[in-house]
């Protein structure tokens, strides 16, 4: 493909998402609610019949599996470990504090759900 072409449908693609911005992100919202809702309401199939609500309480436990899980604890210790080995050897500032900023922002993500059902005793029944 020539310089010329691929610039054409860059151009036709970068014009075809600026007209469609607001359609993307409605779409984006709806399938990150699909994502969060639990299987029976999202695929309209029959629920359980047990005492609990699961339509609250299996998005909460998503949740706190998103924000507790073994993803989020391994990026925040990648992050720690690349933030030390960029200080440590004093290759570049801005490694650092994106690298720090991950583990900050992990850190708080993985005790928010620990915080919260310490102190309420009520995040997931």
């Amino acid at each position: 493909m020539s310089k010329t072409q691929f610039n054409k449908i860059k151009g036709q693609v970068t014009k075809f998402l600026r007209e469609n911005r607001w359609t993307l992100a409605k779409i984006g919202v709806a399938a990150a609610v699909m994502a969060i809702l639990p299987d029976s309401v999202s695929y309209a199939q029959s629920g359980t019949t047990d005492d609990t609500i699961s339509v609250i309480t299996q998005p909460l436990s998503r949740m706190e599996n998103l924000m507790s899980g073994p993803v989020p604890k391994a990026i925040v210790t990648i992050g720690a470990a690349v933030g030390a080995a960029s200080w440590a050897l004093n290759v570049e500032n801005q490694i650092t504090k994106t690298a720090m900023r991950v583990v900050g922002g992990g850190s708080v993500a993985l005790g928010a759900a620990t915080f919260i059902s310490q102190t309420t005793g009520m995040l997931i029944p």
